[in-house]
């Protein structure tokens, strides 16, 4: 699987992806879903406001499935 991740706001700072995309592969295991890869890119759940999948809206326990574009917006503080 390819995933593509950007993320908006304060988490360009705080995260390990930067102000630019971030792409990588990920084995074909099944089952990961958006919550499992929040840890290894620095990014803590309750700082997301929102997540899109492909430009639309998605939920944390959406299964990652083929090629997809991840996008992390914050909570407003």
């Amino acid at each position: 699987m390819r995933v593509t991740v950007s993320v908006h706001g304060h988490l360009q700072e705080t995260s390990s992806v930067g102000s630019d995309e971030f792409t990588f592969t990920l084995p074909d295991a099944g089952g990961m879903r958006i919550r499992d890869l929040l840890e290894s890119l620095s990014i803590f759940e309750e700082e997301v406001r929102q997540v899109n999948v492909n430009g639309r809206r998605a939920r944390l326990d959406k299964i990652i499935e083929g090629r997809v574009r991840l996008e992390f917006f914050p909570k407003r503080v």
